[in-house]
């Protein structure tokens, strides 16, 4: 009987212990989880180019590839932008990979949840930069100029 009782409480404590990491942004909202949805198969470059574009304006961000999960993608129009005055619809994904020569240092991403936007930037290393339970109103100030493209600022100058 105790073996069984130590089996289901250390089963209980991997699976709590897990949940930060998630496979798909819908069942998880922290730093790591957001993190291991970007680094999964399946999503799509800007305009269909895994180019390396330069930083436009005055981004902070530096050299990057734009990457959108396949909700995201199907809101672009054929020219690969969002219409002026559209929104992404709930559940999309938007990486901006920041490279420093020919590596990535920073995942940014925005994730659309229930209408609003979740922000975060973390490094491939797991180091968190701006953390997802930290209050946007840093990115907003920026990404809110100009174009009216649900804070997707890149549309407007790339």
């Amino acid at each position: 009987m105790k073996i069984i009782s130590c089996f289901i409480i250390v089963t209980v404590i991997l699976i709590s212990c897990t949940k930060k990491v998630a496979k798909d942004p819908l069942l998880g909202f922290s730093d790591f989880a957001m993190l291991d949805s970007i680094n999964t198969a399946g999503l799509y470059y800007y305009k269909n180019s895994s180019a390396l574009l330069s930083p436009a304006g005055n981004s902070p961000h530096g050299s990057f590839k734009l990457r959108f999960n396949k909700i995201g993608f199907n809101a672009l129009t054929d020219g690969g932008k969002l219409p002026v005055g559209g929104t992404m619809p709930d559940g999309s994904l938007v990486i901006k990979d920041m490279f420093e020569g020919n590596t990535i240092s920073i995942h940014a991403f925005m994730y659309k949840r229930s209408g609003s936007w979740i922000w975060g930037e973390i490094k491939p290393n797991k180091q968190v930069i701006f953390s997802v339970d930290r209050n946007p109103s840093v990115c907003t100030s920026c990404h809110s100029q100009g174009g009216n493209r649900d804070l997707v600022t890149s549309f407007n100058l790339h």
